[in-house]
């Protein structure tokens, strides 16, 4: 089943209303496209990249999307991992 990852979704600095889909303390600040790709890289999700697509309840911001194709596994137990892989890649 193919799935969008905004950037939005794990991006602490947003609110829930704005479209976080995980807690704040769970997510990083201002998550980047490349961060997020290498990421769903790295759990063999074979990511596509879109980058001139802006999240619709902030249409005004170009931020881009990654598609990946996921079975088996929640969206948010994804979003959750992939967030985890960028902290951990920030904090070396």
């Amino acid at each position: 089943m193919k799935t969008i990852i905004w950037p939005v979704y794990i991006d602490s600095t947003r609110t829930k209303k704005e479209g976080r889909k995980i807690s704040k303390k769970d997510g990083v600040s201002s998550p980047r496209l490349g961060e997020i790709s290498r990421a769903a890289r790295k759990l063999d999700l074979k990511p596509d990249t879109e980058n001139n697509k802006s999240y619709p309840g902030l249409w005004w911001e170009s931020t881009g999307r990654i598609v990946v194709e996921i079975e088996e596994i929640s969206k948010k137990d994804l979003l959750l991992k992939i967030s985890n892989m960028i902290k951990g890649t920030r904090s070396n």
